[in-house]
């Protein structure tokens, strides 16, 4: 019967491909008609339809997507008799391709590269807009199936300028859509994101194909704590992919509904879900996908208090992760593990994986990765009580951060220079033209010396304060907390152990407190919520307590006030009156969900000169403890 539906549907195509090989085909209508169906339809129809298309572009796309649903169906013995290869560069470019995606679903990483950079190597010889841009488009679609999403910007542009260069439609529009949707996410425009799965799924003609988009949408509202909205667009996915028979897809989707279900503490609900994905997942012997369920199922016990199963998980995706050579996959599973043991108290093991994770970033230079790595390092460390190292990761974060900045504005030349398609010609044309004014202008400042002195003398003044200002910032952001505003610690110990004695009859003042259930916070509303809750809470500091006090984040939700020369009852007093401001305050995150926070708080005075901090720190840690022990949400003395 299948075999019928796919002929009925060749016979009622009204014209040859052959005869229209870049206009918007027919192989392609007939495609999306019997991928809504069923993909094992559509699967068949290409089998039949790659073998009829002349070498090029339009050849090289139904190939590469014969490929990509063949790993979907396991059918890749099949393959292999499906495609007869010529000697034309554009089915050298498709064998490539082709081999390339095999490598990708085996998360053979190198492999994969080798295979794509041949690929674009080739495609860029043949010098054919369609080509470059289909090929680009696959390369694209592997790398983010990777989890590789550097240069990625750059690659999409490409995409987009070959695209403009040519005189038809291209039948990728869709795919791109959806890869300018994905990086968006990874950089954090959600607003732009969800801007493309619209587009995609208002493009798309037949219910059925837009289960990607929708599924993608889903991850968008996750991200923005959208746990209602995640989960209807997860769930309408999941029924169009079964219907439409993609297992491997239905595995994806059940493992993303597992994610929001934890997210949301639906523990039971997300056990459901990851288990019958991993089973999937199974079936298809995929290493990678195995071991990121077995994280998440890890985190789910570990919410759980079911610490054994947790560890046993962990334990297991570490050990799968082994048989694949993708360092960008095995760096994102370290991370998760890594994360997951810090919830567990495992916390020396949490570095251990977390160090292991910044040595495979950096290696390879990923710098999404590294920066996670190196923002855990940090917390981690000043878990531990290891400040001054805390203090050193937290240094090299700063900087990968501005070399993150600067790698983005480098790639952004780089496309500003491609469009502007500048010939060698004309450039040498350009330097020729410019040698000739530099000569003249040399003759005029010759004639107007002392005016161009004067000139230089102000320029110099100029740059000497722009130096000194961009000093100035870099020793800002070396003593303060990026979130906050506040000091780090470092610097705030350096401030109050040199600050002198009290004035006589007072005594100086040190506060220290922690935000109460700050991890739920992250939990249930998301993290930009907890951020957002960190920022507001050191701004009523701010606005509370006197000009005078000195404010520091210590790490995590956790802080430190130095109050100068006031008494015992007066200390006491405001730090009480600031609790109960702090308690009362409404927080409306992005979704305009409203939430209240507390916090617990140590206090001690002291009326000496202060060398060491350590002895207090130790005391009022103390107290904080007691505080929460007493049920959080007061101030109790050192």
């Amino acid at each position: 019967m299948r075999i019928f539906v796919v002929l009925s549907l060749l016979l009622i195509a009204p014209l040859p491909l052959l005869s229209s090989p870049h206009s918007e085909s027919n192989w392609q209508t007939i495609y999306d008609k019997l991928r809504a169906d069923d993909t094992r339809l559509a699967f068949q129809f290409l089998q039949q339809q790659v073998n009829s298309l002349e070498p090029g572009s339009e050849r090289i796309y139904v190939g590469a997507t014969l490929a990509r649903t063949a790993l979907a169906l396991k059918e890749s013995k099949s393959l292999s008799s499906s495609i007869q290869y010529s000697n034309d560069i554009s089915d050298e470019i498709l064998k490539h391709i082709v081999s390339g995606l095999f490598f990708a679903h085996e998360n053979l990483y190198s492999q994969t590269m080798d295979e794509f950079k041949q690929a674009i190597s080739k495609a860029y010889v043949l010098d054919e807009p369609a080509v470059i841009a289909t090929v680009e488009l696959f390369y694209i679609n592997v790398k983010i199936s990777l989890a590789n999403y550097v240069q990625l910007s750059h690659h999409i542009e490409e995409v987009e300028r070959n695209v403009q260069k040519m005189n038809d439609q291209f039948w990728g529009v869709n795919s791109l859509h959806n890869v300018k949707a994905l990086n968006a996410n990874f950089n954090g425009d959600h607003a732009m994101a969800i801007e493309m799965y619209q587009q995609a799924i208002a493009n798309t003609d037949y219910e059925a194909n837009k289960a990607p988009y929708y599924n993608n949408l889903a991850l968008t509202y996750l991200d923005l704590g959208n746990f209602v909205d995640a989960t209807k667009y997860l769930k309408k996915s999941l029924e169009l992919r079964e219907q439409q028979n993609n297992q491997f897809k239905i595995a994806l989707t059940m493992l993303n509904l597992g994610i929001v279900a934890s997210r949301a503490s639906q523990y039971d609900e997300a056990l459901t879900w990851l288990d019958n994905a991993y089973q999937l997942y199974v079936e298809f012997n995929n290493a990678y996908r195995k071991a990121y369920t077995l994280v998440q199922k890890a985190k789910v016990y570990t919410q759980l208090k079911q610490t054994t199963k947790a560890t046993n998980a962990i334990d297991q995706a570490l050990s799968l992760i082994s048989v694949t050579d993708n360092i960008n996959l095995i760096t994102d599973i370290r991370i998760h593990a890594a994360e997951n043991m810090l919830t567990l108290g495992n916390v020396d093991e949490a570095i251990q994986q977390a160090q292991i994770a910044h040595d495979l970033a950096k290696s390879v230079n990923d710098k999404a990765h590294l920066i996670q790595s190196l923002e855990l390092l940090s917390e981690l460390s000043a878990k531990l009580g290891n400040f001054e190292q805390a203090y050193q990761f937290n240094t090299k974060l700063l900087k990968e951060k501005e070399k993150l900045n600067a790698q983005k504005s480098m790639q952004a030349m780089i496309a500003l220079e491609s469009e502007l398609e500048v010939t060698a010609q004309q450039l040498e044309n350009v330097r020729l033209e410019k040698s000739n004014n530099l000569q003249q202008q040399q003759i005029s400042r010759l004639e107007e010396r002392q005016k161009y002195q004067a000139i230089i003398i102000v320029f110099s003044i100029v740059l000497l304060f722009l130096t000194l200002r961009g000093y100035s910032k870099h020793k800002y952001r070396a003593q303060h907390d990026n979130l906050t505003g506040a000091l780090n610690r470092s610097a705030f110990v350096s401030r109050v152990t040199r600050f002198g004695a009290p004035a006589l009859g007072k005594k100086h003042g040190l506060v220290l407190f922690d935000l109460d259930h700050f991890k739920q916070v992250n939990d249930v509303y998301g993290h930009p919520t907890g951020d957002l809750v960190l920022e507001q809470t050191a701004q009523l500091v701010r606005d509370f307590f006197p000009k005078t006090t000195l404010f520091a984040r210590f790490g995590g939700e956790e802080f430190m006030l130095f109050i100068p020369n006031l008494s015992d009852v007066e200390l006491h007093q405001l730090t009480n009156q600031f609790r109960e401001s702090l308690s009362t305050h409404e927080i409306t995150n992005e979704m305009k969900k409203k939430l209240n926070v507390t916090a617990s708080f140590a206090t001690l005075s002291y009326q000496n000169h202060l060398s060491n901090l350590d002895k207090i720190y130790s005391k009022l840690d103390g107290a904080l403890y007691d505080a929460k022990r007493s049920g959080r949400n007061r101030v109790v003395k050192a």
